[in-house]
């Protein structure tokens, strides 16, 4: 599977965060990823999904193992 679909499947958090001044999300699966500040919850969300579809990307190119998608569980 893509690394872009992967992704999809992965669970996501959006929070305003006061310290950050924006919206931050976070990814369950890669819990020391998260995205920077941003203006709205789609900004975070678009920032983090280009970030975990590189992690993928890079695991793949590794022959590391993805983690598994916790909704799938």
């Amino acid at each position: 599977m893509t690394p872009q679909l992967t992704a999809g499947q992965y669970s996501y958090r959006i929070h305003w965060s006061a310290d950050n001044g924006g919206y931050v999300a976070s990814v369950a699966e890669f819990p020391s990823m998260q995205s920077p500040a941003a203006p709205t919850p789609h900004a975070a969300a678009e920032a983090l999904l280009t970030a975990v579809v590189a992690k993928l990307q890079e695991l793949d190119a590794d022959g590391q193992p993805r983690p598994h998608a916790l909704a799938l569980s």
